[in-house]
C-alpha cells in the first residue's frame, strides 16, 4: 500500500492550480492516505513522510531537506518533463526512482511552435510595431507561405511528432534528428545527431526540443548557427543552455540567421539588459510554450496511471536513466 505527499504551490514560474477534484482523484487511484503540502516547510514542521513524492521538478528550489530526511521516499514524479533542477541537486544521489511527466506538452507546445510560425511567415512582429505606432503599410513586410518550406526539429521525441503533425497539415516538409534513427510519422526524413549540419543548412525553421544534457549542453553554438540558412529562424522550446545565448546574439545582430523564437534562454528570467529583448526579428516568451488551461487535467491523469502500475509492481512509464538525465 503506497501513500503520497503532493507537494506543490503555484507560484509566477509555475502558474497551474491544484483543485480538489485534482486530489480526488490522486486519491481514487491511491490505495494509502494523500497528503497534500503547499512546501516542504510545511511538510517537515508536519513530520511528513511519504514512499511517494509528487512535486514540481522542472524549475525553482528542489525540496532537497525533505527527501534527505524521508526515511520512506522510493519513487519521485514530476510534473513537469524537466528534471534538471532535481537532476543538479542531491536528491539524484538517492536511491530513489524518478519519473516525468513526458507526454502532456505535445498539443500545448505545437500549437505554440506553429504560433511561431505562422508570426514569421506573416510579419507579425512588424506588423504589431507598426499597430502601436498607427501606421498602415503593407509593404514593409514579406508575406510568405508555408508551403514548400522546411521544418528541421531538432529532438524528435513525443513533443516533435505533434509538431511535425501541424507542420505537415500546413504543406511543410519535415526533417528529424534524433540519438537513434528510425522511420517516424509525419516526418519526410530522420537524421542521427551527428549529421545535424545536414539538416541546419535545409531548414527554413529549426526547431530545438532536445532535453538538456550533458551532451546537448551548447549544442547550437556558432558553429551550427553559420550551417543555417541567412533567412532562417530557431525556435528553442527545450531548455535556454541548449543555444549559446552569446553566439546567437551574434548570430541575429551581424545577420547570420534571419531570427528567433525563444521560449527558453539562458539565463532565466531573461535579464532586462539583454539585447534579446530589443531584437526587431525576435520573439520572446517567458518560457510558457506547455502552459495551458488542461496542463494539470493531464499531469494528474498521467501521474494517476503511473501510480496504479506502481502498486500493481508493473514496470512504470516515463522513468529517468539517472545517468543520461532524461
Amino acid at each position: 500500500m503506497a501513500d503520497v505527499l503532493l507537494l506543490f504551490q503555484n507560484n509566477r514560474e509555475v502558474p497551474h492550480d491544484i483543485e480538489e477534484r485534482h486530489i480526488e482523484q490522486v486519491r481514487a487511484a491511491c490505495t494509502g492516505p494523500v497528503t497534500v503540502c503547499r512546501g516542504e516547510e510545511e511538510a517537515l514542521a508536519g513530520g511528513i513522510d511519504a514512499e511517494v513524492l509528487y512535486t514540481w521538478g522542472g524549475s525553482g528550489i528542489m525540496p532537497q531537506a525533505w527527501c534527505a530526511a524521508s526515511r520512506r521516499l522510493k519513487w519521485i514524479h514530476s510534473f513537469s518533463a524537466g528534471v534538471n533542477p532535481i537532476m543538479d541537486s542531491p536528491i539524484s544521489k538517492l536511491p530513489v526512482r524518478l519519473t516525468n511527466a513526458k507526454g502532456i506538452h505535445g498539443k500545448t507546445m505545437g500549437v505554440t511552435a506553429i504560433g511561431y510560425i505562422i508570426s514569421f511567415l506573416r510579419g507579425f512582429p512588424q506588423l504589431r510595431r507598426q499597430q502601436e505606432a498607427h501606421i498602415w503599410d503593407k509593404t514593409t513586410v514579406q508575406l510568405l507561405e508555408p508551403t514548400g518550406l522546411t521544418v528541421g526539429i531538432v529532438g524528435a521525441g513525443a513533443i516533435a511528432g505533434e509538431v511535425a503533425r501541424l507542420c505537415k497539415a500546413m504543406d511543410m516538409r519535415v526533417l528529424g534528428v534524433k540519438r537513434t534513427v528510425t522511420p517516424l510519422e509525419h516526418y519526410d526524413g530522420v537524421y542521427a545527431n551527428g549529421e545535424l549540419e545536414l539538416v541546419l543548412g535545409q531548414s527554413d525553421f529549426v526547431v530545438v526540443l532536445t532535453p538538456l544534457t550533458a551532451e546537448t549542453r551548447g549544442l547550437i553554438g556558432a558553429r551550427e548557427l553559420a550551417y543555417m540558412k541567412r533567412s532562417g529562424v530557431l525556435i528553442n522550446m527545450a531548455r535556454g543552455p541548449v543555444v549559446d545565448t552569446a553566439a546567437l546574439v551574434e548570430a541575429l545582430q551581424n545577420g547570420v540567421i534571419g531570427g528567433a523564437a525563444l521560449d527558453a534562454v539562458d539565463p532565466e528570467p531573461l535579464p532586462a539588459d539583454s539585447p534579446l529583448w530589443d531584437m526587431p526579428n525576435t520573439v520572446i516568451t517567458p518560457h510558457c510554450a506547455a502552459d495551458s488551461n488542461l496542463y494539470m487535467d493531464r499531469a494528474i491523469a498521467q501521474f494517476c496511471e503511473n501510480l496504479k502500475r506502481y502498486e500493481r509492481g508493473e514496470p512504470l512509464f516515463n522513468e529517468i536513466d539517472m545517468r543520461r538525465s532524461y
